[in-house]
């Protein structure tokens, strides 16, 4: 069902990655949605939940309210973006779905894009293997990608 892969420069993912660390502390999830210009599925830039929704990450785990999808759309509006994967971090080594994962997809449209990154983040992760990668389906169903390479790749 995907139809394009979407790319990510080799320094744009590692900058995401520390900023994931530093945003999480080494203790609690912390995210970001990943943005690229409307005619393109190249990655350029990346705006963490807690930017949009100041309190997002102070429970531990992701609670993204609803408001804070105003200033992200108004944000891709005016710099013509939009969104072509999310991306968050889990504690340990699985990066599979939680069921609030499953249920409360951060974009619920067909063929949305996404990440898991494991350990909150806080080890060196300069490829997409070890991330869980996942697309939506439609109706709270999503698909495990196996064949990351397919989807999302890290270029230089």
């Amino acid at each position: 069902m995907l139809q394009n892969k979407r790319q990510i420069s080799k320094i744009l993912w590692t900058q995401l990655i520390k900023e994931l660390c530093l945003r999480g502390e080494g203790e609690r999830e912390t995210g970001a949605f990943l943005l690229g210009k409307n005619d393109s599925n190249i990655i350029t830039q990346f705006i963490c939940y807690n930017d949009l929704d100041s309190e997002a990450f102070d429970s531990g785990i992701i609670i993204f309210k609803s408001d804070g999808y105003i200033p992200l759309w108004k944000y891709c509006n005016e710099n013509s973006l939009k969104v072509l994967a999310d991306v968050h971090t889990h504690p340990g080594r699985w990066t599979g779905q939680s069921s609030p994962d499953k249920q409360h997809p951060m974009i619920s449209q067909r063929g949305h894009v996404a990440l898991i990154v494991p350990c909150y983040a806080t080890r060196p992760q300069t490829s997409i293997r070890g991330v869980g990668v996942y697309e939506y389906l439609g109706d709270k169903i999503w698909k495990t990608i196996r064949n990351k390479s397919k989807t999302i790749q890290i270029i230089k």
